[in-house]
């Protein structure tokens, strides 16, 4: 199954209604796949699709500045 059981990124859990649908993420390192929760996804869609953030192997590139905080 998992590797990760929650989002490395929020520690949402992740359910078994969640392995069967499609909103999770997959991201596959050396130590196994990592599942991201969609809104993390969602938010951090750049920094995963150029590799600045990579949870597979749970590291953030050195530079990279932490996400601003939502606005209400």
């Amino acid at each position: 199954m998992d590797t990760i059981p929650s989002c490395p990124l929020c520690s949402r859990p992740r359910t078994p209604a969640d392995v069967r649908g499609l909103a999770w993420s997959s991201h596959h390192g050396r130590a196994g796949t990592v599942y991201v929760c969609g809104p993390c996804t969602r938010l951090h869609l750049v920094d995963l699709e150029c590799g600045l953030l990579d949870p597979a192997r749970g590291a953030v590139a050195a530079g990279v500045a932490a996400p601003l905080p939502r606005a209400a």
